[in-house]
Order: C-alpha cells, then sequence, then structure tokens
C-alpha cells in the first residue's frame, strides 16, 4: 500500500465506498491496539458542518493493516461529531471493544490543518491520558523528533475529558489514550509523500512494540 500516495489515498476512498451505508465500522485485530479515527468523513458540530480532516482515516486504515490491531473509524455523516459529542453510538462501541478484548491502547487519529505550524501534534490531558505508560510516549516523542518532525504536546489540542481519548480514560483509568493530529501538509501533498511514508513507518514500528 506504501508503493505511491494515490495507491494510498485511493485505498481510503475505496474503504468509504464500501461502508457509507454506516455509520461506522469497527474491526477485531491481534494484539491490544485500537486505533480510531472519528473525523474521517465530514462531522456536524454546534449546528455547523465541518469538513474531514485530510490524512486522518488515511493515516489510521495503513496503521490498522500493517500492525493487526484493532480499527474503528466513522464512515458516514450522521449529522453528529464522534469526537466532541459527549455521548455517541461511536464512543459506546469504542468503549465495549475495549472492555470485551482488554485493549490497552487507544490512538486517535486526527488532522492539523497546513496553516499550523507543527509537524504533529499529540494529545495527553497534560500527561492524565498516558500515565499508564508513558516510557512508551516518551519513546514515540523521540523517534519523531530524531526524525525531524516538529512535535508539540498539548498543544495546540489538548485531548481533554470530552474527546474519545478523554472520556475513554475517564471510564477507565489504568488505559492509555493518545490523540494524534498529524498536519495535512505531509498526509496530502505528493511532493511530501516520503516524509508521510517515514511517518508512517515510524508509527508502525513503534505500535508493533506496544505491549
Amino acid at each position: 500500500m506504501l508503493e505511491n500516495f494515490d495507491k494510498l489515498h485511493n485505498f481510503r476512498r475505496e474503504f468509504i465506498r464500501e461502508n457509507i451505508t454506516f455509520d461506522h465500522v469497527c474491526f477485531e485485530g491481534n494484539n491490544k491496539v485500537i486505533i480510531s479515527a472519528p473525523h474521517g468523513v465530514s462531522q456536524f458540530r454546534k449546528n455547523k458542518i465541518k469538513l474531514r480532516e485530510v490524512g486522518s482515516l488515511t493515516t489510521a486504515l495503513f496503521l490498522y493493516k500493517a500492525t493487526n490491531s484493532y480499527f474503528i473509524s466513522k464512515t458516514r455523516n450522521n449529522g453528529d461529531d464522534a469526537n466532541f459529542d459527549e455521548k455517541s453510538l461511536y464512543k459506546k462501541d469504542l468503549l465495549q471493544l475495549i472492555t470485551n478484548n482488554q485493549l490497552k491502547y487507544v490512538l486517535d487519529f486526527h488532522g492539523l490543518s497546513e496553516k499550523r505550524d507543527m509537524d504533529i501534534n499529540l494529545g495527553t490531558n497534560f500527561g492524565n491520558n498516558i500515565q499508564s505508560n508513558k516510557k512508551q510516549f516518551e519513546k514515540l516523542v523521540k523517534m519523531l523528533t530524531d526524525n525531524n518532525y516538529k512535535v508539540t504536546i498539548d498543544d495546540p489540542f489538548v485531548a481533554g475529558k470530552r474527546t474519545i481519548s478523554g472520556s475513554i480514560k475517564t471510564k477507565i483509568k489504568n488505559i492509555f489514550t493518545l490523540q494524534i493530529e498529524i498536519n495535512s501538509n505531509i498526509t496530502n501533498h505528493k511532493e511530501n509523500y516520503p516524509k508521510y511514508k517515514q511517518l508512517l513507518q515510524i508509527f508502525a514500528k513503534w505500535i508493533k512494540k506496544l505491549n
């Protein structure tokens, strides 16, 4: 799937076409990680349509396939916002997947505007959401910064209690939840594909070592 930029993004388009009749889909995996993409389609928040977050679903789909992780993503806009709404079928099913399979890690992928200065924003709710394994978080930050990605933590997005990461953490105290925002300048431009490809490989390598 990583052969070229178009093949990777076409995989997302095909996935949406196949699942457009569902609000969201859930797939089981073979590890203790679940990869989430709530904003891979447009959302409806505070009476306004918000466009999909470019690259978020493409990234999540690749990592799901590459790491045999559990997976959940929105596939249709039903007048809601799975990440912002306090209650949603998405959050309900995510929680059930976690508890039924004793999952330990929730990686919730989002997309940053090209106007943002950073490459990646990691939302931890000021460290609260990653308390169960801070060493793994530190390893990820080092892997990213060692490869010259500009990383911010809890800036501009914190992943507070209302978000998927924050809400799951309030219900399951010993879980690791991380909101990962990737600049769409990396994910959405063919000329930046080498940087995006490297980023996907870094995340895949890190996820495979989670236990």
